[in-house]
């Protein structure tokens, strides 16, 4: 039982608010300089629940991820220039191409090496599909394959969301080491580095703008506007589809993200100086990221997944470690932006919502779209992957 319960609402907010406020400290310490905010509060999250401070699951955490993450998207998209887009999106695709594979070749690897009992098919395929897609895949790909045991769905589980939050530190680690960018170059992590240093020697001078409260109300406005056309409209398409008998189409209702996404980029590039007079848009975008972040972070159940799943969680290690292997070497060899690449990789196995987070935490700005639309594409076919999967190990 944890000290602050599941319905203690207030509680939660009042912790992983005041997580999201560390976390915009954290950037200016030594150690969050070295970590980045994002690790800092993803560890914190970690440690808070599984000291019994706040629980492993709740019905603000749904919240977090279903509303404030989609708030999140629209706000970090604001200065999205497509003229941007389009010279990543060709490479960023052939990346993802590489990087699913790396999941299936990881799914094979795991297989073959760690035994999980007459169920093992069954099991490396949806967590495979979960490492190509997300939870949506996991849980459509279980009930395809006909899981039903409730004990060995909640061990994959906790196996998966602790191995997925260790693999989001390790990407976002990655990059910002600097022997690491000498083997694989990355001109984007660069810049932002300089722009960092700009934007604090900017502060040093007190030449940053300041922010007032009725363009962050105009911004949250925006941000809410694109969630409901997005929603609304993923439902009306998928109410079609459905009437219709149109299965593919059906499935749009689950993709809100997506339209959310394309709504942000119109207003961006449609009012591109309108949207110039504002500011906060990526502060206020962050602060969402770093609540989820700490969110992510609380449902890592170590106990859990010591006790019932470390076979499991040996298979996701094996999994997520190959698939890392083909990512680096397809860059090195295919001389692909490391940045890029993690980037993708962070879309294939944990989806937009982490991409997206880590593109805008790590400023890497022309990133963000790119990283949505490649997240949400691994949702539209990580489960045809994860079914096939195992009907070939069978």
């Amino acid at each position: 039982m944890a000290l602050i319960g599941a319905d203690n609402i207030f509680g939660l907010i009042m912790v992983f608010v005041g997580l999201a406020a560390f976390g915009f400290w954290s950037e200016h310490t030594k150690l969050g300089k070295f970590l980045s905010g994002v690790i800092l509060v993803i560890l914190a999250g970690i440690v808070l629940s599984n000291l019994r401070i706040v629980p492993f699951a709740s019905p603000f955490y749904d919240a977090v991820w279903t509303y404030a993450v989609s708030l999140a998207i629209p706000l970090l998209l604001m200065r999205a220039n497509l003229r941007a887009l389009f010279p990543v999106a060709g490479p960023m695709l052939l990346t993802f191409v590489i990087a699913a594979l790396g999941t299936v070749a990881g799914v094979l690897a795991g297989h073959a090496l760690v035994d999980l009992g007459p169920s093992s098919a069954n099991i490396v395929s949806t967590i495979g599909a979960s490492w190509i897609g997300g939870s949506m895949n996991f849980a459509a790909t279980s009930q395809a394959l006909g899981m039903e045991d409730g004990t060995l769905l909640s061990a994959m589980a906790a196996a998966d969301n602790v191995g997925g939050t260790l693999f989001l530190i390790l990407l976002v680690l990655i990059p910002g080491r600097a022997a690491i960018r000498r083997f694989i170059p990355s001109p984007i992590v660069e810049a932002a580095v300089a722009e960092e240093s700009a934007e604090e020697e900017a502060e040093r001078k007190g030449a940053v703008p300041p922010v007032q409260v009725s363009k962050l109300a105009l911004l949250l406005a925006i941000s809410a506007i694109c969630c409901f056309l997005g929603y609304e409209t993923a439902a009306l398409i998928g109410g079609w589809g459905a009437a219709a008998g149109i299965g593919w189409l059906a499935d749009f209702s689950r993709y809100g993200v997506l339209f959310l996404t394309l709504y942000a980029l119109a207003i961006a590039n449609l009012f591109p100086r309108q949207i110039e007079k504002l500011h906060g848009d990526f502060d206020l975008g962050m602060f969402f990221m770093y609540v989820f972040f700490g969110v992510m972070g609380a449902g890592a159940n170590v106990v859990l997944m010591i006790e019932t799943a470390l076979p499991v969680f040996a298979f996701v290690g094996i999994m997520a470690s190959v698939h890392l292997a083909v990512v680096l070497s397809a860059a090195k060899l295919f001389k692909i932006d490391l940045a890029e690449a993690m980037l993708v990789s962070n879309a294939v196995a944990l989806g937009p919502a982490t991409a997206a987070a880590q593109a805008a935490g790590q400023r890497w700005h022309a990133l963000v779209t790119p990283a949505v639309m490649l997240g949400v594409l691994g949702y539209a076919i990580a489960t045809f992957i994860g079914v096939a999967l195992s009907g070939w190990l069978q």
